[in-house]
């Protein structure tokens, strides 16, 4: 028996609910509900909202004020929202202000900052009611696998390296006990260590794993050759986040770790935009996001079928609302119905979020989200790219404003710390290029692994 899910399922989200008014699962209830709505219910569902949201922005929110009118919106609000031009990150960065929503109680507001997926860590304001309905949506994705809010977990992520030694312990043992989850570092993976990795994996027995996909693949093949020593018996999925999942990586993780790998598609700053069901189909989440595909040039609708950029607008974040948000991803709809019966509409496919594993010379493995991560202490640094040419040669541009004496050199130290024995040149640019999908990679590795 797992006490640890028991204590959370039983006694844990129910205190949370009684004592912090957490709604997580009442709002997963509402979502496992109308997840086999007719397309007519659920696109009345996102009027609802939207209506909801765009009236809340005609009053309170500067940057919409004069853009939308109620009369317009009450007549119909997807034209209404369609109007409006769509929100590029730069645009947000220079007045995110002008995006803050002034009826709305300030000490309400939850401050977050993305990963810096595109190199560019951002902050931005959401509200608890948005932020459970997020992890609402997760926990939906997650339970078409059978797996719930107590499950046992194994997390292929980046521990918080800017923490303390004693910070990070606290950090592991609430992991452990109140998330039932271990998180193993991204950062470090060794073909030495790997005995150990599969005495743990064995010893723990994960209901399931979850991380980056390029993570897991190297973790993955850092196994493969003791695979037939892993003996996951209640192992049900492996969760894929915050990269584009290939075919060959989905086949080497299902072949080593022996079960299904599911893909999943969000944002910090957008939620749960997509989670793969059983029978292979990404389902979208239209009850919290209304989500659009445009053109890269001209941002006019795409037609079903025919890739284009991923433009999001949150129902639920009344605190800054972002109208028409450009994510930066591409992606590609569906009207094809999935056999699995649920009735939300279907993502083809997702492109985009492509990381990269470093490796350095004695052979360490390290995934470049670090360099982002560190990035997000240095407000002055507005985009990186961290090239790593060979073992033993990197190059990392920097686009910097206003950077105080000795910032960019304490972060160029910080990130030489992490990449130890690898020669890093440090370059001031003014740019850095995007790629041909108008995405601007924070990582590559020129070299095979």
């Amino acid at each position: 028996m797992d006490c640890v899910k028991l204590f959370i399922e039983k006694a844990l989200y129910p205190a949370m609910e009684l004592k912090k008014g957490n709604r997580v699962r009442t709002y997963l209830a509402e979502l496992q509900n109308t997840q086999t709505a007719e397309p007519d219910a659920l696109h009345a569902l996102q009027a609802e909202r939207l209506k909801k949201l765009l009236h809340a922005c005609a009053d309170g929110v500067p940057a919409y004020r004069g853009l939308l009118t109620h009369e317009a919106i009450d007549e119909d609000p997807f034209v209404a929202l369609r109007a409006l031009p769509v929100l590029e990150k730069r645009t947000f960065r220079e007045s995110p202000e002008r995006y803050l929503n002034e009826n709305y109680d300030a000490s309400a507001r939850i401050a977050n900052t993305t990963g810096g997926s595109t190199g560019a860590p951002m902050q931005f304001y959401m509200d608890r009611f948005s932020v459970e309905h997020y992890e609402a949506a997760r926990w939906r994705g997650m339970s078409w696998w059978g797996v719930t809010p107590g499950s046992r977990s194994v997390m292929l992520w980046g521990n918080p390296i800017e923490l303390s030694q004693n910070e990070q312990k606290k950090a592991r043992l609430k992991e452990r006990y109140l998330k039932n989850r271990v998180v193993l570092s991204a950062y470090e993976m060794t073909p030495e260590r790997a005995g150990e990795y599969i005495a743990f994996l064995n010893r723990y027995q994960p209901e399931y794993f979850y991380g980056y996909a390029g993570a897991i693949e190297t973790f993955a093949r850092l196994l493969a050759p003791r695979r037939d020593e892993l003996h996951l018996k209640r192992l049900k999925v492996v969760v894929s986040t915050s990269e584009t999942l290939h075919d060959a990586q989905r086949e080497l993780i299902s072949g080593v770790f022996g079960c299904p790998v599911a893909n999943e598609y969000g944002a910090r700053d957008a939620g749960i935009l997509a989670f793969q069901c059983p029978c292979g189909k990404l389902h979208m989440v239209p009850e919290n996001v209304l989500l659009e595909l445009v053109d890269p040039v001209t941002h006019e609708p795409v037609r079903t079928g025919n890739s284009g950029l991923v433009v999001t607008t949150d129902l639920n974040n009344l605190a800054q609302p972002r109208l028409r948000f450009l994510l930066g991803d591409t992606a590609t709809l569906s009207d094809e119905a999935c056999t699995c019966g649920l009735g939300l509409p279907v993502m083809q496919s997702i492109d985009g979020r492509e990381d990269a594993i470093f490796k350095l010379p004695d052979g360490r493995l390290i995934h470049g989200v670090f360099s982002t991560q560190l990035a997000k202490h240095y407000p002055s640094i507005e985009q990186i790219q961290l090239v790593q040419h060979d073992a033993a040669h990197a190059e990392l541009f920097i686009v910097s404003t206003g950077a105080q004496p000795g910032e960019i050199a304490s972060y160029a130290r910080q990130v030489r710390d992490v990449l130890q024995g690898v020669e890093l040149t440090v370059r001031e640019v003014a740019d850095i290029p995007k790629t041909g999908s108008g995405k601007t990679r924070y990582a590559i590795r020129e070299f095979p692994l």
